[in-house]
């Protein structure tokens, strides 16, 4: 699982996959944070996407470099409140700062993967793809 971590504390940039009336959507996103187990990433309350993530909050996030590294993360998110966790995420993620400016914004929705699979995958290499369960 550190490989996982390691990779995407380095490529922050991927895209998030939620569903809508049972049909997939997709859309650019960072992971903001990695944390204590867990991967942070934020939306605001009046898009489509934090709709969706309340509908259905089940989620995959993939991250491919040029060389087609792969990684997967997948599962049910959390929502949090927690004002210290927001800023947390603001502290390490300075558009979302530059974007809401403080944690109390109440726009600011953060959200966080805990719990849920996560693949590893070379596909160059022909190495064999790594699961995790975290």
């Amino acid at each position: 699982m550190k490989k996982v971590i390691v990779f995407l504390q380095e490529n922050k940039s991927g895209v998030l996959a939620t569903s809508e009336n049972n049909k997939p959507h997709a859309r650019p996103q960072h992971v903001h944070l990695i944390k204590d187990g867990k991967f942070y990433f934020t939306t605001a309350n009046v898009k489509k996407a934090y709709a969706q993530l309340k509908e259905n909050p089940y989620i995959e996030f993939v991250v491919t470099t040029e060389d087609f590294t792969i990684v997967r993360i997948s599962g049910e998110i959390k929502f949090t409140n927690n004002i210290e966790e927001k800023q947390m995420v603001l502290e390490h993620a300075p558009l979302v700062k530059k974007g809401y400016q403080t944690a109390d914004n109440p726009l600011l929705e953060v959200f966080y993967l805990e719990h849920g699979k996560a693949s590893f995958t070379k596909l160059m290499t022909g190495d064999p793809a790594e699961t995790f369960i975290f």
